[in-house]
């Protein structure tokens, strides 16, 4: 009892630590949303295609190697130190160009490169949920969102440079957590999660076959587009001061929000209702708060930073679990990867096309909303209208396969009836009331059907047990069973056919 109940604090204290470090893990993606610390610069076209390319080439390293050995890449001890080093040196690059030192553009680039290293840790804590059942993925990453959006408020609490202390601690103690989960990870407690996957791969296959996944990836794409292009609009209020203090803790609270809102319906919905009524509500969430940014500008900051990060949430919310439906070759990290991927090349474009364009063809930021809002409606009802003439047709083919093998199946049936009424030698009429009672019919149904008397129609009953000499309408049912197997074995060799044998 000691063993079992030990073993059932080990399992809780793993999933806790992977939940906190996922929460740090988080908040290390997310630096540049700390913008009480410092103002960015607008970033260059090299500093974001050098992004994009370090992200298609580490996660492309990493889907061969998946593919290639099948091992788990957040078990790999040198790939996490790495990161954590490439990580903290990144930091300590921004926080010199914070402090006004000047490092050229290809410096600025390898640090911009470098701060990127926590997105990679995030798609490894994906792998690691991905043998631990989706509620509890779900639920881990809800308090994770939380504990992110806690972790941006109580970080304006302390001294500049405490905080920026403590922002280099996010990834290593992150990382630390993520080898202890691991190991803490008992094989009891792993058996329990194979079956609850198990199941989680039965209920994936509809999901996976209604909604394509380069439908799924488009979206992702666009919508961070979108997000971006609203973000931009608070950016260039930010001082290091009163304005940034503001932004950085209505955005906290929103992902709190976020992670609270996560928690409360996955507790009431399933997993699957759940992410259906994120899909339906995120666009919708956008729009209102594109609306509203539009209405109030930078004075309204407070109020549409709120939903704006709950929308960021959600966004990386469907970029943490979807992909767990994507189960094609057993491997969802190569789909997790690939989501990723959107995610931040939709980031990069988003940038690209707010921050770098305007400057040099003239201000486009509404242009780019509104082409951006556009063509996720655009594609969006495009594949709604493709997906329901698809599953029109698809339905119309089950209906039409259904009506041929029933019909198939009555032709038969009649057969057998025949080829029975023959060999025992029964009238025309004895026929028809022996298809009647093949088809489990009494007696009084008989008559109605036949429009004859009751009497008449246990006569005929009567005869037909004399001359196939049988006492029981279920032996009866059980000749006819046995010769509609033969009629359709004759037809196309099955061997398993809508009645049933084995019933004497």
């Amino acid at each position: 009892m000691a063993e079992k109940s030990k073993e059932r604090i080990s399992d809780g204290r793993w999933l806790v630590a992977a939940t906190v470090g996922l929460a740090l893990c988080v908040a290390g993606t997310e630096y540049e949303r700390y913008t009480a610390l410092w103002v960015f610069e607008t970033r260059s076209v090299a500093e974001l295609a050098s992004i994009v390319v370090y992200f298609a080439a580490v996660l492309a390293v990493l889907v061969r190697r998946t593919l290639k050995s099948k091992s788990r890449l957040y078990r790999c001890k040198p790939l996490l130190v790495g990161l954590a080093v490439v990580q903290t040196a990144g930091l300590a690059g921004r926080c010199m160009q914070a402090a006004g030192v000047s490092l050229g553009e290809p410096f600025s680039v390898v640090v911009s490169v470098s701060m990127h290293c926590a997105s990679i840790l995030f798609v490894l804590y994906a792998e690691f949920f991905l043998d631990v059942g989706v509620r509890k993925a779900v639920s881990s990453f809800a308090f994770a969102i939380a504990g992110a959006g806690v972790l941006q408020i109580l970080v304006l609490g302390f001294d500049r440079t405490v905080s920026i202390a403590l922002l280099f601690l996010f990834v290593p103690i992150s990382i630390g957590l993520l080898i202890w989960s691991d190991s803490r990870y008992g094989a009891g407690a792993r058996e329990v999660e194979r079956e609850d996957i198990a199941a989680e791969v039965r209920d994936s296959e509809s999901f996976a076959r209604d909604y394509p996944f380069w439908e799924y990836c488009t979206s992702i794409a666009l919508l961070e587009v979108l997000l971006i292009a609203l973000h931009s609009t608070v950016m260039v209020t930010q001082d290091s001061g009163g304005a940034s203090f503001t932004i950085q803790v209505t955005s906290g609270i929103g992902t709190l929000v976020a992670g609270a809102i996560f928690y409360a319906l996955l507790r009431y919905l399933q997993e699957t209702e759940f992410l259906e009524l994120l899909r339906i509500l995120v666009l919708p969430l956008v729009l209102v708060a594109l609306y509203i940014s539009a209405l109030f500008g930078a004075s309204g900051v407070p109020l549409y930073l709120v939903p704006l990060a709950v929308a960021y949430s959600i966004l990386l919310l469907f970029v943490w679990t979807v992909p767990r439906n994507y189960r094609k070759g057993n491997a969802p990290f190569v789909f997790t990867c690939i989501a990723y991927f959107s995610y931040r090349a939709g980031w990069a474009l988003g940038i690209f096309g707010i921050m770098i364009l305007p400057n040099r063809y003239g201000e486009l930021l509404e242009t780019g909303i509104i082409l951006a809002a556009f063509s996720i409606l655009l594609v969006s009802s495009a594949i709604r209208l493709l997906k329901y003439r698809r599953n029109s047709a698809q339905r119309l083919d089950e209906a039409r396969e259904v009506a041929e093998l029933q019909a198939n199946t009555d032709i038969a049936f009649s057969e057998a009836c025949a080829r029975v009424a023959k060999r025992f030698q029964l009238t025309s009429r004895e026929g028809e009331v022996l298809v009647l009672l093949a088809r489990g019919r009494n007696a009084r149904h008989i008559a109605e059907s036949l429009v004859i008397s009751d009497g008449t129609a246990r006569t005929h009953i009567m005869h037909i047990y004399q001359k196939m000499e049988i006492s029981s309408q279920q032996v009866l049912m059980d000749i006819v069973d046995d010769e509609l197997r033969a009629v359709m074995g004759e037809r196309d060799g099955a061997t398993s056919f809508p009645i049933s044998s084995d019933r004497r």
